[in-house]
């Protein structure tokens, strides 16, 4: 079965309750499973409502027809009640097969009812004909049964009940007009069952288009998976040839003044193609945090140690307090370098400063990272869209961006249940913060108790 099969089965129709036979095998599968859901609810609720009728018989029938009623109800029609409700939550028989058990119940389940009818005909009691309706409807719309099935069983206690008349010599007449409501039920729970059957079998070719789409869509993301990991290795993996080569260039007469360029230009497209890969692999739900004690000495020596190297030639100075290291945070350490990294580097690109400063503050049950900048300010028009994907602010370099890095910084931090923020004033630089919850077994001080 795929989508262009059931495309074409919704164009064809089904006002005849019959699918393709691709198509047909599957929907009856599923049907009997509802079926048997839907057998549950219904034959405990059909159980009591037989044992109700067995009370009422014994007081408002005469004796000897109670008796008879009486013993039909609780001898053969609730005992198969309670069987079918058994096997609805057996694992055998399967579904198909309990569906021929159900409909099976409801045809034996309405000749007691014509039993009691020929019964209460025989002693000369003028019992109702409306048992029978309530058995056809409750068949119909209770039950649930598909069209096909309920309109036959329907119509064989239909002619059980007119050869039960007969038999009793009943005139024509009153079997006449007996006859005509009950073939007027009969009609109204024959229209109710096929719209029902219908509006089933148009909802079943929605559900297994829709449930193709999902599966499309999952196939495509581990396929966009597979591509994101291969080539951020295969993307990455020349730019590092190209930087060891360039390390290893020694002309005679000193570093080429334009080896220091590439320099710059590699880790730039390094950092592009991280955020780019970052941004996809948020797209696609790549991300799960690891959340664990993160000491922050140790990720502010690896952000030194990468920002020494990543800020290159220009004129800033990155300043780091090692000694608000010894806080320890609820995080994922990967992701909080990343986060961190973001947040130096927009400083550096953005601010046009000369001076970051990296530190950390206890703020109480929770930590603030911040990264701050002597530079101008954040412009009054961007302070409120800084977070939001694609907005870039200019720096001193104007150096191309994808405006991704802040956003980066808001999902990451969001990720690790932590909070983000900024505070700036035009012309003192601006303050970026990220704040993340104290581990419990932290004291009020520095560091762990």
């Amino acid at each position: 079965m795929n989508a262009e099969q059931i495309r074409q089965q919704q164009a064809a129709g089904f006002l005849n309750l019959r699918f393709a036979p691709s198509l047909e095998d599957t929907y009856k599968q599923n049907r009997a499973a509802l079926i048997r859901l839907r057998a549950r609810p219904v034959s405990v609720a059909g159980l009591a409502l037989f044992l109700v009728y067995a009370a009422m018989d014994m007081l408002t029938l005469p004796t000897e027809l109670a008796r008879i009623t009486v013993t039909i109800r609780l001898a053969i029609t609730c005992p198969l009640i309670a069987l079918v409700v058994w096997l609805a939550y057996r694992p055998t028989p399967s579904d198909r097969h309990f569906e021929c058990i159900y409909t099976l119940a409801y045809l034996l389940g309405g000749l007691t009812v014509v039993a009691i009818i020929g019964a209460a005909r025989h002693l000369a009691f003028p019992l109702p004909y409306e048992g029978m309706i309530l058995i056809l409807m409750f068949g119909y719309f209770a039950m649930g049964l598909p069209f096909f099935s309920a309109s036959v069983v329907s119509m064989v206690l239909v002619i059980s009940y007119l050869v039960t008349e007969l038999w009793s010599g009943m005139a024509p007449a009153p079997i006449l007009s007996n006859l005509f409501f009950l073939m007027t039920a009969n009609a109204i729970g024959m229209i109710g069952a096929w719209s029902s059957d219908y509006r089933h079998r148009a909802h079943f070719l929605d559900r297994q288009l829709l449930d193709l789409m999902h599966q499309a869509t999952r196939d495509e993301s581990r396929r966009k998976t597979e591509l994101i990991t291969a080539a951020s290795h295969d993307l990455r993996q020349p730019l590092n040839v190209i930087d060891i080569t360039l390390e290893s260039l020694s002309p005679g007469d000193g570093p080429h003044p334009a080896t220091g360029q590439l320099k710059d230009m590699i880790r730039h497209l390094r950092r592009l193609l991280g955020t780019v890969f970052d941004s996809a692999r948020l797209n696609e739900g790549m991300i799960r945090p690891d959340i664990q004690v993160v000491s922050l000495a140790a990720v502010f020596r690896d952000l030194g140690d990468m920002m020494n190297d990543a800020v290159g030639q220009r004129d800033m100075a990155i300043r780091i307090n090692h000694e608000s290291g010894q806080l320890q945070v609820l995080a994922d350490p990967g992701l909080l370098l990343r986060v961190l990294q973001n947040l130096v580097f927009n400083a550096v690109e953005h601010s046009s400063g000369t001076l970051v400063h990296l530190a950390a503050e206890r703020v109480g049950r929770q930590v603030r990272i911040c990264v701050s900048d002597n530079g101008t300010g954040a412009p009054a028009a961007l302070k409120d869209t800084l977070f939001l994907p694609y907005v870039r602010g200019r720096g001193p370099n104007d150096c191309p961006g994808l405006g991704l890095g802040l956003t980066i910084v808001k999902e990451f931090t969001t990720l690790m249940r932590g909070s983000y923020g900024m505070d700036t004033e035009a012309g003192r630089g601006s303050t970026f913060w990220v704040q993340f919850p104290v581990p419990v077994t932290a004291s009020p001080g520095h560091g762990p108790d």
